[in-house]
């Protein structure tokens, strides 16, 4: 009997070598994935019996590995493994489909009994597959409108002939198979899925053939073997038949005409291919004998493209799955977002219309509705596409043609620097008339009298795709971190609870604290330490973001660097709304009472500049510095290294008021005795850089970013905040 497969999904690469040698002692099939989007190719292509996944992990954190898993595989068990498990995440984690959630470190013995109480409890439940997308009997509404799928789906079911499923990829031939089992007569045996594409040869051969031959020559009858696998009388499912050896396919022809020497094991065989079999058996690549067998009954299954004006009833039919699973209410899609979904060519097809509608569940829970902006890149109308697909959507010209103009003439503005007077000669149009256009087509440029940092207006931005960053949080010393995903335009920068998925929007009225840190808070959920992590987005100008994470953002080395790799990792996507500044027009100041207290003050300028002024005890003395934004080149060369620190008899109180229990010597600079303790500076004036650092996050509060020139003395996060509070009165005074 094959050893069941096992999958552990862990960066730390001690741990998971250590997991794969205990299980493969034990006996189980294992391999290993280092990150999220790794374990998931590994699983798409040769899904495993159980997958061991750690909460937190690079690429895509264990949350959402967990989420995808169930949502395309619900037949694999998943324990969690944590080494921060809280109540909170294992519940999640439980309601999400977790068999178990695990802490570490754990013991031997711990380990081993809960992946056998997994198998165990698999072998119990193996004929419940009830309100599994693949074990409910009625097809999904994407095969129940396909008249000739659904017939023969029905027609194969009263009956045990062996199933060829033939479609491109992603068209849903497993979806088939799974419904056709779970109809037929043998719907209480073992579904075993064998790619035939990345198993080995003996691997499948195994779940085939016994090897014994009954008395009268042909296949031993079912039970007459001893072997465990027959026994079992497994239903085996060979997707990508066409990578099956040739040894193999003859064999399986044999076997199917009762002419095999070998016992054949399965109760019912069926076979996927998106190849041409036909084309491959006359190039001498397909065993004749066995394709005559399959097609016999083929099921050819139509990609998504021929049937893509009945995707707004199956988005809803999807919708309602996932609410029945437990997932966020459905968001309502927008008629143009909707048009683009029909309009797609849909490569992957149902494979990548599910994937797609599982991101916009994701923003639509955050917005509760979805625009054409929240769709991927490609599903948008490109600018200058003409592929056939674009234009099948449309009613009228009028309809078409007013899609296409509003990106030409953004197109335009872009290249002329969002110079309206340019733009109209460009292209020799009448001004009156185009900036009508723009009212139509809701195009605002800035005020003409605004100050610009360059050449033109810029553009609101998010990121390309997520990303995932780990590490422990600076005061809780807790292992955290941050996952990156992208926003339609207008969004702003939103935190969310990874455990509960409440959100905070990074705004000044929802900030709680400033001691030590920036805090915000909005109902019962709270993030710590958020400075840094802001200061990159207001020095990259990303405007618009969700930020999934714990109760703290993770400290990393203590400065910045590491963001800024992060959000470059995502690449940034240009959106069409205009990124709009806060102009200061008189100056502000906050704090600098008679006892000449810490003060900070803000006054107009033609450049985003701070300067900061600090006097301390040794070693830090008098410390000076301004850093005038030039573009975030000068923000990553002269502030975001720039790490956090304080003294040795300050950073012991604060350990005993429950802060800095993550300050460590490589995240931290320690300071007493008059020098510095464990580190060597990046600047000889780092102090004052990160107190600067510390101002950049603060200031992007306010949700726009400001044009003036802050002056600081000797600031921390309380004056910043009161800074801020001023401006924004004087801002809600003059609307």
């Amino acid at each position: 009997m094959t050893s069941e497969r096992v999958l552990i999904v862990d960066d730390e690469k001690n741990i998971a070598s250590s997991l794969k040698d205990i299980l493969t002692d034990e006996g189980y099939d294992v391999s290993v994935a280092e990150d999220g989007l790794g374990a998931l190719n590994l699983i798409q292509s040769d899904p495993p019996d159980l997958v061991l996944l750690d909460i937190w992990l690079p690429g895509m954190d264990g949350i959402e590995v967990l989420k995808t898993v169930k949502t395309y595989h619900p037949e694999i068990e998943v324990l969690i493994m944590s080494g921060h498990g809280t109540i909170e995440t294992a519940v999640k984690a439980t309601k999400l489909g977790a068999f178990d959630f695990i802490e570490k470190p754990f013991s031997l013995d711990h380990l081993t009994q809960s992946v056998e109480s997994v198998f165990k409890e698999k072998k119990k439940n193996q004929r419940v597959l009830t309100h599994d997308i693949f074990g409910r009997k009625d097809l999904p509404l994407c095969f129940e409108i396909l008249a000739d799928v659904k017939k023969a789906a029905l027609n194969a079911a009263q009956n045990r002939k062996p199933v060829l499923l033939l479609g491109e990829k992603g068209t849903g031939k497993e979806f088939i198979a799974h419904s056709i089992h779970q109809r037929s007569q043998e719907n209480d045996h073992p579904f075993i899925k064998l790619n035939c594409a990345v198993r080995q040869a003996q691997d499948i051969k195994a779940h085939l053939f016994s090897g014994k031959k009954s008395n009268n020559g042909t296949p031993a009858e079912k039970g007459s073997s001893k072997n465990a696998q027959k026994d079992r009388g497994e239903v085996v499912y060979l997707s990508n038949v066409e990578s099956l050896n040739k040894s193999l396919q003859e064999k399986l022809a044999e076997a199917l005409k009762g002419e095999s020497l070998l016992g054949f094991l399965p109760a019912r065989l069926f076979a996927s291919s998106s190849k041409d079999l036909g084309a491959l058996t006359a190039g001498g690549k397909f065993n004749k004998a066995f394709l005559d067998i399959l097609k016999n009954s083929a099921i050819e299954i139509p990609p998504l493209r021929s049937y893509a004006s009945h995707i707004p009833s199956m988005v809803e039919d999807y919708f309602k799955e996932c609410e029945e699973k437990g997932k966020s209410p459905a968001p309502v899609i927008e008629e143009e977002a909707m048009e683009a979904l029909r309009r797609y060519e849909w490569p992957e097809n149902i494979k990548e219309l599910r994937s797609v509608l599982d991101k916009v569940l994701i923003t639509g829970s955050t917005l509760g509705k979805v625009s054409l902006q929240e769709l991927p890149s490609e599903i948008k109308q490109p600018q200058g596409s003409t592929s056939a697909s674009e234009f099948e959507g449309f009613e009228s010209f009028k309809e078409a043609e007013l899609t296409w103009e509003k990106g030409f003439i953004i197109h335009h503005l872009r290249q002329n620097g969002w110079d309206l007077e340019k733009t109209c000669q460009a292209l020799k149009t009448d001004k009156k008339q185009f900036q009508e256009k723009l009212k139509r087509h809701s195009i605002r440029l800035p005020e003409p009298d605004a100050p610009q940092s360059g050449s033109h207006p810029l553009l609101q931005r998010t990121l390309k795709r997520s990303v995932v960053l780990c590490g422990s949080g600076l005061h809780s010393g807790i292992k955290t971190g941050l996952i990156l995903q992208p926003l339609p335009p207008g969004s702003g920068i939103i935190f969310g609870d990874i455990s509960t998925g409440q959100t905070i929007p990074a705004r000044l009225a929802n900030v709680q604290s400033t001691d030590y840190s920036t805090c915000l808070k909005k109902g019962l959920v709270s993030v710590a330490t958020i400075e840094h992590i802001m200061a990159v987005l207001h020095m990259y100008r990303i405007t618009n973001l969700l930020i999934k994470i714990g109760d703290e953002a993770p400290v990393m080395d203590g400065s910045a660097k590491d963001f800024c790799q992060l959000i470059e990792d995502g690449e940034f996507e240009e959106q069409d709304g205009i990124y709009e500044e806060i102009v200061i027009d008189k100056t502000y100041t906050f704090g600098g009472d008679k006892n000449n207290g810490p003060s900070i003050s803000i006054e107009p300028a033609d450049r985003f500049t701070v300067s900061y002024h600090m006097k301390y005890q040794a070693p830090i003395g008098v410390q000076d510095y301004t850093f005038e934004f030039q573009g975030e080149e000068s923000f990553k060369k002269e502030i975001a290294p720039a790490r956090t620190f304080g003294f040795l008899e300050d950073v012991a109180q604060l350990t005993k008021m429950g802060f800095a229990s993550g300050g460590k010597l490589d995240n931290f600079i320690l300071l007493g005795d008059q020098k510095v303790l464990n580190t060597e500076l990046r600047y000889e004036n780092e102090f004052a850089r990160h107190k600067i650092l510390d101002i950049l996050g603060d200031f992007y509060l306010l949700g726009k970013p400001i044009r003036g020139h802050i002056k600081a003395d000797r600031t921390g996060h309380t004056q910043n905040i009161g800074l801020l509070k001023k401006i924004q009165e004087s801002l809600c005074k003059v609307a």
